[in-house]
């Protein structure tokens, strides 16, 4: 899809957009060749022929700041396919809501093959080295809650990157509430033991870890795992529908 996108191209909106696809005009280099067959303005075409040389260069180079500067957040998921060798899933653990007062626990991170668990007092100082060997971000209301809470806790990390947050995926196309009740309607099933454990549950873990209890931290961690791993059935599930929405039916 982000070949496919022209709404990063500065004046360019959803409806242009649009009339671009809806002319047999997919892509950046097709447009190139067959803008004529637009009724756009020749000033405008000029830009858009500008823009997408640049688009093109930069997709060549891998100059993944460019679009990421361009293409509004909301969009973030039409890159999905282009950098999937360069994505994690993201979910952290805290003590409590508030970056300010409490602790991040744990941090989890799947790159689609492997699950990466960072404990506070552990290995967490790995987690700034591993972060960085990945474009794309995907999580579950981390715009609100896990990259701000990250980005207090890690203050020179930089996290100027792809992100895509499901809460926001999942809402347009009519999926509401937390994530387990999410899982729920699409009948993502959780082991036994990890039923009953929500973000309360996952705190009260973490406190009978500190004191003594192995058994909760390998838990929790579970816990965590699962709701990494389960992202990515939700993010190509999500992929999938918002592509055939704002994309196929469009042009058929």
């Amino acid at each position: 899809m982000l070949k496919n996108t022209f709404i990063h191209i500065p004046g360019i909106g959803k409806n242009t957009e649009n009339r671009i696809w809806q002319s047999n005009i997919f892509g950046w280099e097709e447009f190139l060749e067959n803008h004529h067959k637009l009724s756009i303005a020749p000033s405008r075409k000029q830009r858009i022929n500008f823009h997408l040389k640049r688009s093109i260069k930069a997709y060549q180079d891998q100059d993944h700041k460019f679009f990421i500067n361009e293409i509004p957040s909301r969009e973030h998921w039409r890159v999905y396919p282009e950098f999937k060798d360069q994505c994690c899933f993201l979910d952290i653990e805290t003590t409590g809501l508030s970056k300010h007062r409490n602790q991040i626990t744990l941090i989890g991170l799947y790159d689609g093959q492997e699950s990466k668990i960072f404990v506070q007092g552990k290995n967490m100082h790995q987690f700034e080295e591993e972060i960085k060997k990945y474009s794309l971000i995907i999580t579950f209301n981390g715009k609100c809650f896990d990259l701000p809470f990250i980005q207090a806790k890690f203050p020179d990390l930089d996290l100027n990157k792809f992100h895509i947050d499901l809460r926001f995926a999942l809402r347009e196309l009519g999926f509401l509430g937390g994530l387990k009740r999410i899982e729920r309607e699409l009948n993502i099933n959780r082991d036994d033991d990890l039923q009953d454990i929500n973000g309360f549950e996952a705190v009260r873990l973490w406190y009978k870890y500190k004191k003594g209890d192995e058994n909760a931290l390998q838990l929790l961690m579970k816990y965590n795992q699962a709701d990494i791993e389960n992202l990515k059935i939700l993010m190509d599930f999500a992929f999938d529908k918002l592509k055939n929405k704002h994309f196929y039916s469009v042009i058929q």
